[in-house]
């Protein structure tokens, strides 16, 4: 699995067009998130609800870099190429200033 730091991904997602996906619960979600996240909680990752795949590289983000590892690797063992955990996950946003 890929890691990258939020300082790295906000550098270069805009170019690659990378697609941000948090895997926090609902009611985190709504407190504070990265901006172009789009939610799509582990639960249902783990329960076999996987976000439709497209052509764009997925970055997974979660609240510190736990649970987006988590979702990585699931969602690599179901033949998702291009998967990178966001290691310092929306705390990380927070630190850098995304809105």
């Amino acid at each position: 699995m890929k890691e990258m730091t939020f300082l790295e991904f906000d550098a270069v997602r805009e170019e690659r067009n990378i697609r941000l996906i948090d895997v926090r619960e609902t009611n985190e979600w709504e407190d504070v998130h990265a901006r172009g996240t789009e939610l799509w909680p582990l639960s249902k990752i783990r329960a076999g609800e996987l976000p439709a795949a497209d052509d764009r590289q997925v970055a997974i983000i979660c609240r510190s870099g736990a649970r987006s590892a988590m979702a990585a690797q699931i969602l690599e063992g179901s033949g998702w190429d291009e998967v990178t955990n966001i290691s310092d996950g929306t705390l990380g946003a927070i630190a850098a200033g995304d809105d």
